[in-house]
């Protein structure tokens, strides 16, 4: 038998296990952000579909309307409307964080009424009223 082998074996796997105890938190934090940036990618074509509907909606005039199914991963919510300059944007959450806000420009778009919160798969109607003389999105789920 030889001792270099036998002697060396415990060096081997000292450097080996440190090999693995540092590439494996390295690995498992790659992980994590792929699927963050997954699931941000798939509520930011969401969010996409959503302006471009209202868009739509918003140059064919008041009284028209449009009906969109939409579909966000677990842990997504896309939030449209709000308060003051939010009014006129789609907010994309991963995780309750606030990830990107769509702002409606060109046209630049409002939607009236209060904030809609979009989770998992819903069906969402966009109608194109006025309201004190402005042009503007009513968004809300149907059931």
């Amino acid at each position: 038998m030889d001792r270099r082998g036998v002697v060396g074996l415990p060096m081997r796997l000292a450097v080996t296990f440190l090999i693995l105890a540092i590439f494996v938190p390295a690995a498992a934090g790659m992980i994590d952000d792929f699927k963050m940036e997954s699931s941000a990618s798939a509520a930011k074509a969401e969010a996409d579909r959503i302006a471009d509907a209202a868009k739509k909606v918003y140059y064919s005039g008041s009284g028209s309307n449009s009906r969109l199914d939409v579909s966000l991963p677990q842990g997504s919510c896309l939030v449209v409307g709000g308060d003051g300059s939010d009014s006129y944007c789609i907010t994309i959450q991963i995780d309750d964080n606030d990830i990107e806000k769509l702002y409606l420009q060109r046209p630049s778009v409002r939607f009236f009424g209060e904030p809609l919160f979009i989770n998992g798969s819903m069906e969402v109607s966009l109608r194109c009223v006025v309201s004190e003389g402005a042009y503007g999105i009513e968004v809300e789920a149907v059931d």
